[in-house]
């Protein structure tokens, strides 16, 4: 039982001293500048130089739709 607590201690020791940043801990001083900086790994989509050529077809006809069955259809 005492060598299961000192090996959780020691874990929990070494995790705690990893964490964090190191260094001072200092405020910066206020310019009232904000910078905005895009994510990594987001750019904004290419504008294309030329617009797409506008294409000459015509849309296709509607299908046609096949007639009425059943016991209620005239014909």
């Amino acid at each position: 039982m005492k060598l299961l607590a000192a090996s959780s201690l020691c874990a929990l020791a070494l995790a705690a001293s990893g964490c964090g940043l190191k260094g001072p801990l200092y405020l910066p001083e206020k310019t009232g500048e904000v910078v905005v900086r895009p994510a990594p790994g987001t750019t904004p989509p290419a504008t294309p130089a030329e617009p797409p050529p506008e294409s000459t077809a015509t849309p296709a006809p509607p299908p046609p739709q096949a007639p009425p069955t059943g016991p209620g259809a005239r014909g």
